[in-house]
């Protein structure tokens, strides 16, 4: 970025390029949750295995934590992307 932070024309092509990281972020957030809720219907439904779903409860939390912090970092960033792509489009009117 420039010194006085104001982004070039460059920086904000540059940041509108890595939208496919930010698209593979939110999606893997998505499988960590579906992994989360599969692996908590497996453990749940065997009421007589008591050791494996004290295992699925110690896993399942940070699962769905992980999960939400991708989630949010990916909707974050894609409203980022999207304000970007705006003064993309305001600075090309301007020109």
């Amino acid at each position: 970025m420039a010194a006085d932070d104001t982004l070039t024309s460059a920086d904000i092509e540059d940041r509108i390029q890595q939208l496919g990281r930010f698209t593979r972020l939110l999606k893997a957030g998505f499988g960590i949750i579906l992994a989360a809720f599969l692996l908590a219907v497996a453990g749940s439904l065997p009421a007589n295995l008591d050791s494996v779903a004290s295992a699925v409860d110690a896993v399942l939390l940070p699962l769905i934590f992980v999960g939400m912090g991708l989630l949010l970092f990916g909707i974050g960033m894609h409203l980022h992307i999207m304000h970007l792509n705006l003064v993309r489009q305001l600075r090309d009117q301007d020109e």
